[in-house]
């Protein structure tokens, strides 16, 4: 039986598999967006600037719903949840260009007989790195569009010395959101058509993380007994339920296709007491998670 290594495969956040390139912390990709991209929130541990290029749609960022258009770019460190989602009764496109940087980017070494242009980019850098909160901008005369389109060119046609030219349009980028003004977005409220659909998607990408009901009900702008109310008429189950099928799910996914011990499978699908694991495991298996593992690869193994 082939042993795969899952670290990729059960990630919670699809945009952090976006690949950059070897010894290089700096990614650049544009995205259609279509129903089939709604729900994917997700964080990750690098920078990332979304600049919508065509259409308008709902960022949800936060957990705070902003509904922008193109020519609008929102700069979002490390660890904020964010989404883009296309309104369910559109029919025009929405399309955004994405800008990745790894920590290393905005950590520039200055050293005592640096050019004045490597201090200029420190500060920069520095106004950037300390950002606690997403940064939102709003274009005047197409300056963005500019400088993105170029990085788009460049990183599709890769002419020689494309990753010194990536860096000198980061730079212009930089420098000209440095120098703009902020734009305060409006938040309005979340336009979810299925809240139940939502909150299964939601728990199929968190299920590592801790999972709310109460969080969750809030975001969408309802009470948690009318949610819960809701999954349950729609599933049968309740939220907690619907989260431990999930958990348990994934657990026997990894026990088949990992050789790790049972406390760090329960650890990578977001139960950390074992005693609450081995009985939440039992009540849908039948069996123990060891047991388990051992069944079923017999199975295999006479297959």
């Amino acid at each position: 039986m082939t042993r795969h290594t899952p670290a990729a495969t059960f990630t919670s956040a699809p945009i952090a598999a976006h690949p950059f390139e070897e010894n290089n912390p700096l990614a650049f990709i544009m995205i259609d967006i279509d129903v089939e991209h709604s729900y994917q929130q997700h964080s990750h541990d690098f920078y990332e600037m979304i600049y919508i290029s065509e259409g308008s749609g709902l960022l949800l960022i936060d957990k705070q719903c902003i509904q922008v258009r193109e020519g609008e770019l929102f700069f979002i460190p490390p660890g904020i949840a964010h989404m883009l989602q296309k309104p369910n009764d559109s029919t025009e496109p929405l399309q955004m260009m994405n800008c990745l940087l790894q920590r290393e980017v905005l950590c520039p070494q200055v050293e005592t007989d640096a050019l004045i242009w490597d201090e200029e980019f420190q500060r920069i850098a520095d106004f950037f790195r300390q950002a606690e909160s997403w940064l939102g901008y709003r274009e005047q005369n197409g300056e963005l569009a500019r400088i993105l389109y170029g990085m788009h060119i460049n990183a599709m046609n890769k002419p020689p010395g494309h990753r010194h030219k990536q860096y000198i349009l980061l730079l212009d980028l930089l420098h000209t959101l440095y120098v703009q003004h902020q734009v305060q977005f409006p938040y309005t409220r979340m336009r979810i058509e299925n809240p139940v659909e939502f909150t299964l998607g939601y728990i199929r990408m968190h299920y590592r993380q801790p999972v709310k009901l109460e969080e969750l009900a809030q975001w969408l702008a309802m009470s948690s007994r009318h949610l819960q109310r809701l999954l349950k008429q729609a599933t049968g189950f309740t939220f907690i339920q619907l989260l431990q099928n999930c958990r348990v799910l994934q657990s026997c996914e990894l026990l088949l296709e990992t050789d790790w011990n049972v406390q760090r499978i329960a650890e990578e699908v977001g139960v950390h007491d074992m005693k609450y694991f081995y009985r939440i495991f039992k009540e849908r298996c039948h069996v123990t998670p060891s047991r388990f593992r051992v069944q079923h690869r017999q199975n295999v193994d006479q297959d």
